[in-house]
């Protein structure tokens, strides 16, 4: 759970937040979509204790969490397996810790490249490797600011579908920030819609259900509809 409660943030003379408050249950993807420049990665920063609301208080169940960035952020000089490994404790059993790493490349479907170092992989290939991090600590929470962000249709959509299926397979609560329409319904078990700045919450919703996240489905136009509405009139 993530708990804010009157939260008020200012950067400078802007103010990102006015006494905000918001509640995140520890179950299913929750995504925060609204507008480039509302507050929502600074929502999501204090969500991750990066930073601290001025006024009010944000709570959260626990301090075993995982961030996947807008950009992977691999470490250049380490491999592929290198740098999934880098999320895990040094102390490790040598061979657990390649096991576990194992498993996550043979998810995200790196079997192969291993040993490559980023300079070799391709943007996807190099998301493919963030997300096979974010999931190896086994942490209960996973914060996500846009992961796919700057990729093309071709590869957002394979990586929107194996980051859904770790999510589920491994009972994973997430966050998803974004301001993409179709991420939003294609992730989100809940919607959080919001506007600003200040922040404000707009609406919220349940998503539909995962067996419907089609873009060719009935529910999901509907959906798409009316978010695109509520975009276009807040």
């Amino acid at each position: 759970m993530i708990r804010f409660t009157d939260c008020s943030f200012d950067f400078g003379p802007l103010t990102i937040m006015d006494h905000f408050s918001l509640e995140i249950q520890e179950k299913g993807t929750t995504v925060l979509l609204g507008p480039s420049g509302c507050g929502k990665t600074t929502l999501l920063n204090m969500a991750a204790s990066l930073l601290a609301p001025a006024e009010g208080l944000m709570e959260r169940s626990t301090d075993d969490l995982s961030y996947l960035f807008q950009k992977p952020r691999l470490l250049p000089w380490k491999t592929v397996e290198e740098n999934i490994a880098f999320a895990l404790d040094e102390k490790m059993d040598r061979d657990e810790m390649r096991e576990r790493c194992g498993d996550l490349i043979r998810h995200v479907g790196l079997e192969g490249f291993e040993q490559y170092r980023p300079s070799r992989l391709s943007g996807g290939m190099e998301q493919r490797t963030a997300i096979a991090r974010a999931f190896v600590s086994e942490s209960p929470l996973l914060l996500m600011d846009e992961p796919f962000k700057g990729l093309d249709l071709k590869l957002k959509m394979p990586l929107i579908g194996m980051l859904n299926e770790l999510l589920h397979s491994r009972r994973t609560a997430a966050v998803l920030v974004t301001h993409d329409v179709r991420e939003a319904i294609l992730m989100g078990d809940r919607i959080v819609f919001l506007d600003g700045p200040p922040l404000r919450l707009m609406d919220d919703m349940e998503g539909i259900p995962r067996q419907e996240r089609d873009t060719a489905s009935r529910a999901f136009y509907e959906l798409e509809k009316k978010l695109y509405n509520l975009i276009l009139h807040s």
